[in-house]
């Protein structure tokens, strides 16, 4: 097996002339803080106007989704009505029933002596 030859410079005492923290954070110094009493930076009005095109366009897509929420709120009340109508007109149907039945019960058992006698057609 070979030997590396240690005499000479060890890498471990080599000095980083450069600092790592450069990379990682960056120099805070030329930036300008904006506290109280100071105006805020200008912008220009192209920006300005596009941000303004942005919002009303913001609150356009708002107002569309606050209707559209509306919609479907009436879409699933509709719906569970139209779910529930079966039922009323299964019971709808029962009661026509029976009233035609009472009907035919009642026409079955009448006859031309159970009418008083203004009622009754007179003979001519």
């Amino acid at each position: 097996m070979a030997k590396r030859s240690t005499i000479g410079e060890n890498p471990l005492d080599a000095v980083n002339r450069e600092n790592p923290l450069d990379t990682v954070v960056p120099d805070l110094s030329a930036m300008t803080r904006t506290g109280r009493g100071q105006p805020p930076p200008e912008v220009p009005p192209e920006v300005q106007a596009r941000l303004q095109e942005l919002e009303a366009g913001l609150k356009a897509l708002l107002t569309e989704a606050a209707g559209l929420k509306t919609v479907a709120a009436d879409a699933a009340s509709l719906k569970a009505t139209v779910a529930g109508l079966p039922g009323e007109l299964a019971g709808l149907r029962r009661e026509v029933d029976q009233l035609k039945a009472e009907l035919a019960q009642i026409r079955a058992s009448a006859g031309p002596g159970d009418l008083p006698f203004w009622m009754r057609g007179r003979k001519k």
